[in-house]
């Protein structure tokens, strides 16, 4: 695992989209200085910067992570598809996701 305290997101990407820091505590794994948010208007479903092993994402990507049926899941996302990205597109995405 690589320590870094570069971010992915910057503060005006959070603002536009919504974005929540997550006080949640799911997963230990999570990279020491990544940060987790919570995606505005779906439940359980978080921003991360790193994924679910503690590695940190690569330069303009984040992690999607959600509850599916055998636990935290999630996949890769570029911040730009999260920026145009509606809710309708991110639940779609959950959705087709859940089975793990």
């Amino acid at each position: 695992m690589v320590l870094t305290n570069d971010f992915n997101i910057d503060h005006k990407t959070i603002r536009k989209i919504g974005l929540k820091p997550c006080d949640k505590a799911f997963n230990d794994q999570v990279a020491p200085h990544a940060r987790v948010f919570k995606y505005p208007f779906l439940e359980n479903v978080f921003i991360m910067e790193s994924d679910l092993y503690g590695n940190p994402m690569p330069k303009k990507y984040v992690f999607l992570a959600f509850f599916g049926t055998h636990g935290l899941i999630g996949r890769n996302l570029s911040i730009e598809k999260l920026k145009r990205a509606t809710v309708q597109y991110i639940r779609k995405i959950v959705e087709r996701n859940k089975e793990g």
